[in-house]
């Protein structure tokens, strides 16, 4: 268990501060007439993994560096990058663009126009770091044909991303679009790190034993065979109840109705419903507000308040306080936590017409990606909650790495 516990770390410790922020590259379709006008934005330090765009490897990039990467780093975008068109001059040739910032560091701008007449099949092909980077995503915005284009690209997918079908064909509409965003919003919930370690925090105490009956709840009426840690009552780490000893109780020993709803009300999977409800309710409010312009959130307070979260939700998975419930604390941070997510779709600049969509979309997404999360959290548990070290080793150390690796980012993100 140390030797894991160790390795855990490592594997974390190894994960970027900016966690939930992934890899991405924005590109932007304009039309006027026959001629498109397409700009590609990648991150300076995802073009490292190809390009010396770092020379000295020293963590800074200067415009000196730059300039000397710049030519490398558009024959690549031109070797990676395509569109699939039966139009001799509908090609694409890159120029440099300039720079920009993003929430998670400088990307490098390129630009290229092509001559696309209205009304003939279009395709993008895209394979920038198909090899080095698995969770890479290309997001494509803009407005093509007199109707705005918003969609989702990975290096990966064998068919190209069609840009533009046949005038004959039905269009891309909603439906597309909400598919697109929900598998966005699926896979940055997945790979945000900070996020996945704050959802931990909040399961970890949770004695969530499948094939588990209301009798196997309260078994004995002595001291639990598996108690959860000292100080926990309604909180996360309540797994059962003894029943009551005589009192309330029906002919034949049956428990009362009003015990078994006592019971329900406090079991772990109740817990875990109200815990994660909340958290849901609170980062979806946030991500719409955000989203849609009715509030904002500077990075710069955002992200070390969502590593502290995970920090003290973990301490009180050690030291608990009652009156901080665990569906109170994912209410509040998860208010935090929805603002880190917003800052994808505001960089994306979706279309006014399209925006709703991709936020239902991108939404739906995080949710079914959170349940996958917990559901693989519940499925792993199983081989450890049944045994009396499970509060000792898995609540306690888990939540002390949690504490350290936590802290960690903290660190990093203030710095």
């Amino acid at each position: 268990m140390k030797r894991l516990l160790a390795i855990l770390c490592a594997l974390c410790l190894s994960a970027p501060a900016w966690a939930h922020k992934g890899s991405d590259a924005y590109l932007d379709v304009r039309q006027q007439g026959s001629a498109l006008t397409l700009q590609l934005s990648v991150a300076l330090k995802d073009l490292d993994l190809l390009i010396p765009v770092d020379a000295n490897a020293d963590g800074q990039v200067t415009w000196a560096e730059v300039q000397a990467a710049t030519p490398a780093a558009l024959a690549l975008l031109q070797s990676h990058t395509g569109l699939v068109s039966s139009i001799p001059g509908c090609t694409l040739h890159w120029t440099y663009d300039g720079l920009e910032a993003r929430s998670d560091g400088a990307y490098l701008r390129a630009a290229s126009p092509a001559a696309c007449p209205p009304g003939t099949a279009l395709d993008l092909r895209y394979t920038l770091f198909k090899l080095e980077d698995s969770n890479h995503r290309l997001i494509v915005t803009g407005h093509l044909d007199d109707r705005d284009l918003l969609a989702t690209a990975a290096p990966q997918q064998a068919v190209p991303l069609a840009l533009r079908q046949a005038v004959a064909a039905a269009p891309r509409g909603i439906a597309g679009t909400v598919w697109d965003y929900l598998q966005l919003g699926m896979h940055h919930l997945l790979q945000g790190y900070d996020h996945m370690a704050f959802l931990l925090a909040l399961v970890l105490p949770l004695q969530l034993r499948l094939g588990s009956t209301q009798r196997d709840a309260g078994r004995t009426s002595g001291p639990h065979p598996n108690p959860p840690p000292a100080g926990e009552g309604e909180t996360p780490g309540s797994a059962s109840l003894p029943p009551p000893t005589g009192e309330g109780r029906g002919g034949g020993g049956r428990p009362s109705t009003a015990h078994i709803s006592a019971t329900a009300a406090r079991s772990p999977w109740w817990s875990l419903l109200r815990t994660i409800t909340a958290f849901t309710v609170g980062h979806s409010i946030t991500l719409v507000l955000a989203t849609l312009g009715f509030t904002s959130a500077s990075p710069a307070w955002v992200e070390p308040v969502i590593a502290a979260s995970i920090a003290f939700t973990a301490l009180l998975n050690i030291y608990p306080v009652p009156v901080l419930r665990p569906e109170r604390l994912a209410l509040v941070f998860g208010l935090v936590h929805g603002y880190g997510f917003a800052g994808l779709l505001i960089e994306a600049a979706a279309p006014a017409g399209l925006l709703p969509w991709a936020l239902a979309g991108f939404n739906l997404g995080v949710e079914a990606g959170q349940l996958s999360a917990v559901a693989a959290w519940v499925l792993l548990s199983q081989v450890v909650v049944r045994q009396p070290w499970y509060g000792r080793v898995v609540v306690r150390g888990g939540s002390w790495l949690l504490v350290a690796l936590a802290a960690y980012w903290f660190w990093l993100r203030v710095v």
